[in-house]
């Protein structure tokens, strides 16, 4: 099998002028994935044009769980210490399955970028079964979340209340992993609307559902952290099956990309999971190692855990507003490496990481100025307020590297990159921040603040890291 580096010189170089004819016979316009534009101002402009509804659509997913977190904080701290555990080892396996679909929005966009338009639907139903086949596993494994939590040197009480909200949870698994392929498949062919409109749909109904199950209306119990774990289920089921839907029957030009057809044209299965098993055991190292912060932060006891709960909102709303920007720095790098561009791959990622900065230190300056304004969007609890306070400050420095760090991650991806990220976030995220956030939360004192010192440690480490693999691979495709 050939490397990623050979993939270009396997498509025969097309020149400007035959990548029009190309646009201007299937589509009748120009797009990102048929013509390279070397302007840092084209770059920009289609890069926000792509990203925009891509980041709303990732800011309604962490909405799904502010949310939750929002009513929960109304029942106490009990609940939300629950419930922050409860969903650690879950959000990790989230992130784990975004990993291993990633192949779909990779290969889908290297291949439309080299005019194999197609393949596309081969891609994405491999994806989608795959995906939902894992869900179905880590669904099961789940099951023993309490045991587990006591292995992890959790009371017995937390591990069985937070145990069972993760079994819950759990069940929302394979739908997420049908989410997570059709959305990153309709990304790739510059098709972001849907998921954004999917997913402001679920949030409305999610809101509704915690109100109902976790406070308990008219014929309604009351299920508490149980109950925002059922609406997460619920509503994930409905999001896959509306955009399953949508793309196997609704998607314009359905036979162009060869939606409910088996090319032989495709790249292989063998090379799509090798992808996604690459980006998977990346995103399960970084997830992972935040799982086992969070385990940190369990020891600290219960109002660790709420200010756990309510600090880190704001650094995965900010860090999916940045993942919306790295998913399109991801499918633009790969629309030019499928038209062998080298120069057009490295803006896309330098672009990408520049409008990540700015919108990542615009919201920690506000983090910073109105800490207490922003806290009380989830508790008026005034003891859980003055210990979250302090925290803020270290989270808002973490979260601008953070966020780097994550498109600089895609910008290599989309370049068909696949080990050598992996190893440097097991760098990073288990060598750097994993001790540290002991060291300096468990060890020196410092709680939950040393906990995000660990996190920002990991991070400067990561965007270092990323940024100079990024800049090699640029250099040697040209």
């Amino acid at each position: 099998m050939r490397s990623d580096q050979e993939y270009p010189a396997r498509i025969a170089p097309v020149q400007p002028r035959t990548w029009r004819r190309h646009a201007a016979g299937v589509s009748g316009r120009m797009t990102d994935a048929t013509l390279p534009n070397h302007t840092i101002a084209d770059h920009i402009r289609r890069t926000l044009i792509l990203a925009w509804p891509v980041m709303l659509a990732r800011m309604g997913l962490v909405g799904l769980t502010t949310a939750d977190v929002m009513v929960l904080g109304r029942a106490g701290a009990e609940e939300l210490a629950d419930y922050t555990l409860g969903l650690s080892i879950y959000d990790s396996l989230l992130a784990t399955m975004g990993g291993l679909t990633m192949g779909i929005g990779v290969l889908t966009a290297r291949s439309t970028g080299a005019g194999l338009d197609h393949v596309a639907g081969t891609i994405w139903w491999r994806g989608v079964v795959y995906g939902a086949l894992i869900g179905c596993a880590l669904a099961v494994l789940l099951q023993f979340s309490p045991q587990l939590f006591a292995l992890l040197g959790q009371t017995p009480a937390r591990a069985a209340s937070a145990g069972s909200v993760t079994r819950l949870v759990a069940l929302a698994l394979p739908f997420v992993a049908i989410y997570f392929a059709t959305t990153t498949f309709l990304e790739s062919l510059h098709r972001p609307m849907v998921g954004m409109f999917a997913v402001a749909l679920a949030n409305i109904s999610n809101l509704g559902l915690n109100i109902l199950l976790v406070h308990g209306i008219g014929p309604f119990p009351q299920m508490g952290a149980e109950g925002a774990a059922l609406a997460t289920v619920i509503n994930s089921a409905l999001l896959a099956a509306g955009l399953w839907l949508y793309t196997r029957h609704r998607l314009p030009d359905r036979a162009r990309y060869g939606i409910g057809q088996v090319s032989p044209n495709a790249p292989t299965a063998a090379e799509q999971r090798r992808i996604g098993y690459g980006a998977g055991l990346s995103f399960s190292f970084e997830a992972g190692a935040f799982v086992m912060m969070t385990l940190f932060v369990g020891w600290l006891g219960t109002m660790a855990l709420a200010v756990q709960a309510v600090v880190f909102q704001f650094l995965a709303l900010t860090f999916m507003m940045a993942f919306g920007l790295a998913a399109a720095t991801q499918v633009r790098v790969g629309n030019a490496w499928g038209r062998g561009d080298a120069r057009g791959m490295a803006l896309a990622g330098w672009t990408g990481l520049g409008l990540t900065t700015l919108l990542a230190s615009l919201f920690a300056v506000i983090y910073v100025a109105f800490p207490m304004q922003a806290l009380r969007l989830f508790t008026t609890d005034p003891v859980l307020l003055a210990a979250a306070a302090p925290v803020m400050a270290w989270m808002t420095l973490a979260l601008v590297f953070d966020c780097n760090q994550s498109v600089l991650s895609h910008a290599c991806r989309g370049r068909g990159d696949t080990w050598v990220p992996t190893a440097m976030h097991l760098v990073s995220y288990w060598l750097v921040m994993v001790p540290a956030g002991y060291w300096f939360g468990i060890r020196s004192g410092a709680g939950v603040i040393g906990i995000y010192q660990g996190i920002l440690l990991a991070s400067i480490v990561s965007v270092t890291m990323m940024a100079l693999r990024f800049r090699h691979l640029t250099r040697i495709t040209g």
